[in-house]
């Protein structure tokens, strides 16, 4: 849904490149679904016998390393198998604090000057997953039956704000997606604690969602015919 072109420099086409395909998008949603809705799931079952604690731990920390620490991994493997015999292999964009924090100790170590700014750079972490950690947090804050609602349509809001300009727009249809989950959700009538949780689980689906949408377009116009060379940016 809003399929956009590239930004106009290499760098910029190379981060954007990362998410033509969706999978780095489904790979954290799914985490994302697993951790909000093992939660939700939890709150449900009382009292918590030794096995359901152990199960929901287990399922939080693989949930966790998936969305913060193995995704881009995992997003790698799906995609040598997907995307680059398709439409080629092009350098995965760094996260934008890992950029900053490098080229803070590059400036620092160099005398004549700042070195150039590597513009393969993606704030997907920051700007999306922690738009959605947000809106857990303001879920878990307003009291019913307003917080889901609120919640997500401040998730929507932002992430269409923060990326209209960034290497993967999100179309304004699709965001309000979001906010209407949020107010579909309020008829649930969960608690406050479910409803912060619900917030991830929410935002897991929609994250997903956009990535599948995404990943469908991409198979049907780049057929497994030969890969395209493209720039290593």
């Amino acid at each position: 849904m809003g399929e956009q072109s590239f930004p106009e420099t290499p760098g910029r086409r190379a981060a954007a490149y990362w998410f033509i395909d969706g999978l780095p998008e489904v790979v954290a949603g799914a985490g994302l679904v697993a951790l909000g809705g093992g939660a939700v799931w939890f709150h449900q079952i009382k009292p918590y016998s030794w096995p359901v604690r152990v199960t929901f731990l287990v399922l939080g920390l693989v949930s966790l390393m998936v969305v913060f620490g193995l995704n881009r991994s995992i997003s790698l493997w799906l995609k040598s198998h997907v995307t680059f015999p398709r439409t080629g292999y092009v350098r995965p964009p760094c996260e934008w604090e890992e950029v900053a924090e490098k080229e803070t100790v590059l400036t620092l170590g160099l005398e004549g000057g700042a070195p150039p700014p590597d513009q393969n750079v993606t704030r997907f972490r920051i700007s999306t997953i922690g738009v959605i950690i947000c809106a857990q947090f303001l879920a878990g804050v307003v009291p019913n039956p307003f917080g889901l609602p609120i919640a997500m349509s401040g998730a929507a809001m932002l992430l269409y704000l923060l990326h209209r300009n960034s290497e993967r727009p999100y179309h304004w249809a699709a965001v309000l997606l979001l906010a209407a989950a949020g107010f579909g959700a309020m008829l649930l009538r969960m608690s406050q604690d479910e409803n912060s949780w619900a917030a991830i689980l929410i935002g897991g689906v929609w994250l997903a969602a956009q990535g599948a949408w995404r990943l469908l377009g991409y198979v049907r116009r780049n057929p497994r015919s030969g890969a395209v060379d493209f720039q290593r940016q």
